[in-house]
């Protein structure tokens, strides 16, 4: 018996060993798979990165051999930056049929966002230099992304000696103007005083009363503290042709006496600057006389660029209320530091012309309708007042034109195809009064301006 298990183990070893010849012979019996060079490689989909940086990454060079392994490499390579919501890739012979031609499709990540700093012990040169170096495909815009945030973080903590702990998080500081700030976890404190110094066109009270009010009880950030200023102070001194004013420093500490922090901002005035040439442009012929005297600006007068710009807020208003609703006014400057002058242009877009269609009224009987319809002065076809319904409704209520008037509402119905503005006043339960007529509300004609 025991001389049988023995034959039989020896037979299985036999064949183990036979086995393993046979599967090394077919191995080097078969070929290795063909290696040619890349001759060219293009990238499709981008539209934020650029091609160069995406090539960077995915470290594929032409002139060199690869396989399909090679761009599955780049592929990893790429995802990992976090960038991208997908890269494929294609490779071909190429038309030679020398080398293979390849195709990176990419997909990037819809949300990107600049990025700061905020209260961390390193400058913001320093801080920047450093995460370029290490993420050499982004920039100073970078996806709000786990990932791309992730590793931000890391690298700041790492970079400062791990003595500080970092987060990182989408915050809208500043209206419309989104970014990625990075700073120490916890509540930012609020402001409690602000104070400044250099200052001698203006006196410091009116400095911290402009400032004061919009600023104390505001939780501080750089971002916060810039927009305030732009808002306030600086139009104090752009009134006065202080056009180049500056900040250029801001101290933030303890309060003394106060739960929150004392800003301090540094003032640079700059020169006086006088008013050079004032052009507007973008009005629709029809309304150039009517704009002619709306900004009574001269040259050689101190360049007030408040004033031009509430002259450029004017326009716009007009333009509205003869039927351009989707107006829009911007004001550009341009300094001129040789003789201390500012142009100023104003670029008005005022869109399509609006006009009036007809009137409805539900709430009123027979008798009362026809009145309310011979005051109301807007006609078909005319350039369409926004605001004339519902101040013909607030002059019927001041007037006393009904006893125990319900309540009153306008609806306008815009036809944004033919540009034609319907309106529908409704009119809750109201007794008329004893009249012998009814007088044009805000008097016959009269629109408001």
């Amino acid at each position: 018996m025991a001389a049988c298990v023995w034959a039989y183990m020896r037979l299985v070893a036999g064949l183990i060993i036979v086995t393993a010849l046979l599967a090394q012979q077919k191995k080097r019996a078969e070929p290795a798979p063909a290696v040619f060079p890349l001759e060219a490689l293009r990238v499709e989909g981008n539209q934020k990165l650029t091609v160069e940086k995406i090539l960077a990454v995915a470290a594929l060079k032409t002139g060199e051999p690869v396989i399909r392994t090679d761009f599955d490499q780049a592929r990893r390579r790429l995802m990992a930056t976090g960038a991208f919501q997908s890269v494929a890739y294609e490779f071909k012979p190429s038309a030679d049929q020398k080398g293979v031609d390849g195709v990176l499709r990419v997909i990037e990540v819809d949300y990107w966002f600049p990025y700061r700093f905020e209260d961390l012990p390193a400058s913001d040169d320093a801080l920047r230099a450093m995460l370029r170096k290490q993420e050499p495909i982004l920039d100073d815009r970078i996806p709000a992304t786990k990932e791309v945030i992730a590793r931000y973080t890391a690298a700041i903590a790492e970079f400062l000696g791990g003595k500080v702990e970092v987060t990182g998080k989408v915050m809208s500081d500043v209206p419309d103007q989104p970014a990625i700030v990075f700073r120490p976890p916890g509540a930012r404190p609020n402001i409690a005083e602000v104070h400044f110094l250099g200052n001698d066109v203006l006196p410091t009270t009116t400095l911290v009363n402009s400032l004061a009010p919009v600023a104390v009880g505001v939780p501080y950030s750089d971002a916060t503290m810039h927009e305030l200023l732009d808002a306030s102070t600086r139009s104090l001194y752009e009134a006065r042709g202080r056009v180049g004013v500056t900040f250029p420093k801001i101290v933030v500490e303890r309060a003394a006496k106060i739960d929150g922090v004392s800003v301090t901002i540094t003032v640079k005035e700059g020169e006086s600057y006088n008013l050079g040439v004032v052009k507007v442009t973008g009005v629709p012929p029809d309304e150039a006389d009517g704009i002619k005297n709306i900004g009574k600006w001269r040259a050689g007068d101190i360049a007030n660029l408040e004033e031009v710009r509430s002259g450029a807020t004017r326009i716009a208003d007009r333009l509205k209320n003869n039927g351009y609703l989707h107006v829009t006014a911007r004001t550009d400057r341009t300094i001129h530091e040789n003789d201390h002058t500012v142009d100023a242009l104003i670029t008005v877009n005022a869109g399509p012309q609006y006009h009036f269609g007809k009137l409805t009224i539900e709430g009123l009987d027979m008798l009362t309708e026809p009145q309310i319809r011979r005051v109301w002065i807007m006609n078909t076809g005319s350039p369409f007042h926004p605001d004339y319904p519902d101040q013909f409704l607030k002059n019927l209520r001041d007037e006393g034109v009904f006893d125990n008037l319900g309540e009153t509402r306008a609806e306008k119905i815009v036809n944004e195809k033919t540009k034609i503005v319907d309106v529908k006043l409704y009119f809750g339960a109201a007794k008329p009064k004893e009249k012998t007529g009814v007088t044009s509300p805000g008097g016959r004609g009269a629109w408001p301006r």
